[in-house]
């Protein structure tokens, strides 16, 4: 039996529970520093336009794969936020909103036609990440998504209770990031208007957009989930 809506609010704010300040606090430093990172190796000239948009559309797909993989364990009427469809147009609907996040990051940085070249024509995945400068931060993200999965899993293996997967807030930032970030980046890093600082520009402005968004999720998170409005009875 499906759960209702009331039993899948209450699990979800079990699950998304106000954080204590230490933890909210660890939570916006772990986004700072590693947006500071990446930040840092654009400024050194260690990364591009095309390794910041590619890290950040492969980073929300391999959360959304974890976090389907993570469901595919649990039985359907305990998912919580999980729509009862079938594993291949699960797939097919990942296929089709990467594709569409690739394009809008593709348009953004045609501008960088060198790393762009590089990543159509790649003959090696992990090794143009690598010359990217982004596989290790890449891999360190993921570890930590499966991580985490693991661990909401085995909670709910010993609890029975309602699952609900805690990539469903990291997510959500990470979605309107691949969204956004690159059409702002695109129309206040213009080219022909900034030069050679239009790279470290497009990518400062994707990344303070990325580490905003994910900084406001942390602050909402703090300050407690809203719960979710009632419906008006309907009158006879």
């Amino acid at each position: 039996m499906p759960l209702s809506d009331t039993e899948e609010m209450a699990a979800i704010r079990q699950r998304f529970g106000k954080p204590t300040l230490g933890t909210a606090i660890y939570m916006a430093l772990v986004s700072v520093a590693t947006n500071a990172y990446l930040l840092h190796l654009v400024n050194n000239g260690e990364a591009s336009r095309v390794g910041i948009a590619l890290y950040a559309v492969l980073e929300l797909i391999a959360y959304s794969l974890i976090a389907n993989t993570t469901m595919a364990a649990v039985p359907k009427e305990l998912r919580v936020g999980s729509p009862d469809i079938p594993v291949l147009q699960r797939i097919f609907a990942i296929v089709v909103v990467s594709a569409i996040l690739c394009g809008i990051a593709g348009f953004s940085v045609r501008g960088d036609s060198e790393h762009l070249d590089m990543l159509l024509h790649s003959h090696n995945p992990l090794a143009t990440l690598a010359q990217l400068n982004i596989l290790y931060p890449l891999a360190l993200t993921i570890a930590f998504a499966v991580s985490g999965s693991v661990a909401d899993w085995w909670r709910w293996r010993g609890t029975g209770r309602p699952f609900v997967s805690g990539l469903v807030l990291s997510t959500a930032p990470k979605f309107l990031t691949a969204i956004i970030a690159p059409i702002a980046a695109l129309l206040f890093a213009d080219d022909t208007r900034f030069g050679e600082r239009a790279p470290f520009i497009w990518c400062s402005i994707y990344l303070a957009i990325k580490c905003g968004l994910e900084l406001f999720f942390v602050f909402w998170q703090y300050r407690g989930m809203p719960d979710r409005p009632t419906q008006p009875a309907k009158s006879q």
